[in-house]
């Protein structure tokens, strides 16, 4: 009898503060991966629900159905949404060596990398204030960050998530956050 090759599950934890849209990202990323056929599932993780507060989130996506119950701890994928965040060493922990950390911050990804002495595959660096202040007039980091992840990991179709956003968000500030969207797309440098 002949076992049925099973898809692996890909994981992506997400880390920021109340307010940047962590919560969000999540869940855009998880409809467009479900928009592509794939079983999703995505989850917040937070404590005190307050503006500045720590918020993770969480996404699992498979070929397959998704049994397993739990935080990310091990992600393939990580996306930093608060700069701040971005140059603190614990939360790298539990990346995979062959893992992509996408992060809100305007340093070299060279620098960072050695800063933070990171053995990762992958480490993108996306100016999310920088464009979220000049396209949107206000810093709306979540945007930029998530147009660097599909960039460097190719998990959707940049195109999904425009619609998406396009959706979610119609008239002028849909069309910002596509902007944003895109800017984040073409300007991540990675390392």
């Amino acid at each position: 009898m002949r076992m049925a090759k099973t898809s692996r599950i890909v994981e992506i934890r997400w880390h920021g503060r109340g307010g940047q849209g962590v919560v969000l990202a999540n869940q855009l990323i998880g409809m467009a991966l479900f928009e592509e056929g794939k079983n999703i599932q995505t989850f917040p993780d937070f404590g005190p629900e307050r503006t500045g507060g720590p918020v993770r989130g969480y996404t699992r996506f498979s070929e397959d159905p998704i049994d397993i119950h739990s935080s990310v701890y091990e992600p393939d994928i990580l996306a930093v949404i608060d700069p701040y965040l971005a140059e603190d060493p614990s939360v790298y922990t539990g990346l995979k060596p062959e893992g992509v950390a996408v992060v809100n911050s305007a340093k070299n990804p060279g620098d960072l990398r050695r800063k933070l002495g990171l053995n990762v595959k992958t480490l993108g660096v996306v100016d999310a204030a920088r464009i979220s202040k000049e396209v949107f007039g206000a810093y709306v980091f979540n945007t930029p960050v998530l147009g660097g992840l599909v960039r460097l990991t190719g998990v959707v179709r940049l195109e999904t998530l425009e619609k998406l956003f396009l959706n979610r968000f119609p008239g002028r500030v849909g069309e910002l956050n596509v902007k944003m969207l895109k800017r984040g797309y073409e300007e991540v440098a990675a390392r």
